[in-house]
């Protein structure tokens, strides 16, 4: 049975349900306009942001009350919600006006990270170590609580500047131990699933018809292998900065990356599954970026280039996009 289908059985009208139940309501560049702006500051287990990342897309008929729960969560201060919009629903009738090939690969190695074979809309994926069909609204925001009783191991501070955006990080007291540090972060025995409830097939043969991709779980063929993440020059620090704590992307336990997001968007989609849907969207994720790695053994202190006055989010993520031990944000 196609997602398609599925969601007519009834899978959507019990989505909105859920979504009504708790209120609902790329590259970095150079140049900044003078002045500091804003910074936060994850000092203890309560000041530390959860991150959630929504998979979705405007073609996608059951993910209306994920973007609607982004809303809502754009609004807070200890959850940063990004909404990364894919492209695998682009075949239905309407392309996704916000879509990245570059997403859709990156909930591709989360898939394979947690063992599975197909990927679908809308996922959500928290701290890097949950995912949750992102219409379970009550088990999103359940989530979200549990992981934020997890202690602090990165003190964040972020802040607009007129040299740019400066980034300071040092590990806690709580910090896990550098040894076998991708060993122990990847046997969690927290790193929950959930059964999915539609999915789409990442194989794709030529001779095959369109509507043939969008299959049930338990036939789906196996997720064809997504191109590694680029590799990213760690950027020059600002001038009588010194040493940073930076290396080069890969060369560390940590992966630094900046994420930079528009607010909020309404778009009036005009065919496919949401034709005649003027649908408002929130944190539209433009640019995901990692700049370099980080092995906790030393502070990081540097201040990289940045362009206009969007939000921006730094991520500090287990390499292999493992946990997010770390996230802040300037708006």
């Amino acid at each position: 049975m196609t997602l398609k289908a599925r969601v007519r059985t009834g899978i959507l009208s019990q989505a909105r349900g859920q979504a009504a139940g708790v209120g609902m309501a790329a590259v970095l560049a150079l140049g900044l306009a003078p002045g500091i702006v804003r910074a936060q500051d994850a000092g203890t287990a309560t000041e530390v942001p959860v991150l959630l990342e929504l998979y979705t897309a405007q073609g996608c008929a059951s993910c209306p009350p994920a973007d609607d729960m982004m809303i809502d969560l754009a609004s807070r201060e200890d959850v940063i919600a990004l909404a990364l919009h894919v492209d695998y629903w682009d075949y239905i009738g309407w392309a996704d006006t916000f879509a990245d090939r570059a997403y859709t690969e990156r909930q591709q190695r989360y898939a394979r990270r947690f063992g599975h074979s197909t990927i679908y809309t809308p996922q959500v994926v928290i701290n890097g170590t949950q995912i949750v069909e992102g219409f379970r609204v009550m088990e999103v925001m359940d989530t979200i609580a549990a992981q934020q009783a997890r202690p602090a191991e990165v003190r964040l501070h972020l802040a607009r500047t007129e040299g740019g955006l400066e980034i300071r990080a040092e590990p806690t007291a709580d910090a896990a131990p550098q040894i076998a540090m991708a060993s122990r972060r990847s046997a969690i025995s927290g790193m929950a699933t959930n059964s999915v409830v539609g999915t789409l097939s990442m194989v794709r043969r030529e001779s095959e018809a369109p509507a043939e991709t969008a299959e049930a779980a338990d036939g789906a063929p196996e997720m064809a292998e997504a191109a590694p993440p680029p590799v990213a020059a760690a950027p020059a620090p600002a001038a009588g900065m010194g040493t940073t704590g930076l290396g080069p992307v890969g060369s560390g336990p940590y992966v630094v990356q900046i994420v930079r997001y528009r607010p909020s968007e309404t778009v009036d989609i005009l065919d496919g599954e949401n034709a005649g849907l003027s649908a408002h969207y929130a944190n539209i994720v433009t640019s995901w970026q990692p700049i370099g790695s980080w092995d906790m053994l030393a502070p990081l202190d540097l201040t990289i280039p940045l362009e206009g006055t969007d939000p921006v989010v730094v991520i500090v993520q287990e390499s292999g996009q493992g946990e997010v031990i770390a996230a802040s944000r300037v708006r």
